[in-house]
């Protein structure tokens, strides 16, 4: 069954109530994927709610209104969603078009939030901050929550220096670094018995943090790990890795 994000689904939607479709997800349903009046797809809202839905009306074109739905029922959320942890991503803004797929893959695998991150060997254009390339990341980040059939997205902040990390570090239970020289692997520091709430980790820009950044992390509670790998990861490589590496710690201890 389709998948389609809308916003515009009620808090307290019951069977029966109509919801319609922004203009973007309107034309992936009329234009990419063909659907007719009466077809059965799902909807969700970002906020763990899933819905079966019904096409009851689609406008000949976006500009008349998106197309219109009706909810026919509303899916369980599942006792595994509810466990996950509640990861945050704060990473070092890779080169050209390698952050649209750290967003698309890390949002596939179930990463609650990235941070981008300027350190002082991020290479970015000065205007990565604007509102564009967020709304380009989002979408993205929508597009993967359909494909990987979850029912919330990838939150994405707005670009942030590395010295804010100080403000931000404090509101984790937990928070990660990842540096080729720690003396502890990952599993070492999440331990196997204890889920800690809220995780943040790190991971840097080619090239890697500089001393000041790793000194100051350290000082602010980042504690170091390493990945258990032989090469050099790129940027969305480790970030990617560290969180498959993460869940795959986490669904053990939660089957225990």
């Amino acid at each position: 069954m389709r998948r389609f994000y809308c916003e515009s689904i009620p808090v307290d939607a019951a069977c029966g109530a109509k919801v319609i479709l922004d203009n973007k997800q309107s034309r992936h349903l009329k234009n990419t994927l063909r659907l007719k009046e009466r077809s059965l797809v799902e909807l969700f809202d970002n906020r763990q709610r899933g819905y079966v839905a019904e096409v009851c009306s689609i406008p000949a074109t976006p500009k008349k209104g998106g197309v219109e739905l009706i909810i026919i029922s509303q899916k369980k959320e599942s006792q595994a969603t509810l466990k996950e942890p509640d990861i945050t991503l704060a990473c070092a803004i890779p080169k050209g078009y390698r952050m649209d797929y750290l967003i698309e893959k890390t949002a596939e695998i179930g990463l609650k939030r990235v941070i981008p991150l300027i350190t002082e060997r991020t290479v970015v254009r000065t205007d990565i901050s604007s509102r564009n390339k967020i709304e380009r990341w989002r979408q993205i980040a929508i597009s993967s929550a359909k494909q990987s059939c979850q029912d919330s997205i990838l939150e994405i902040g707005l670009p942030i220096r590395f010295k804010e990390l100080c403000a931000i570090i404090k509101d984790f239970s937990l928070s990660l670094i990842a540096l080729p020289s720690a003396n502890k692997y990952l599993s070492e520091v999440l331990g196997k018995d204890k889920l800690p709430p809220k995780i943040l980790y790190i991971i840097g820009p080619e090239g890697d943090f500089t001393a000041d950044e790793v000194s100051l992390s350290l000082k602010w509670g980042a504690l170091p790990v390493r990945l258990p790998v032989n090469s050099v990861l790129r940027v969305e490589t480790a970030a990617i890795t560290m969180l498959a590496m993460m869940l795959y710690h986490f669904s053990k201890v939660i089957s225990r």
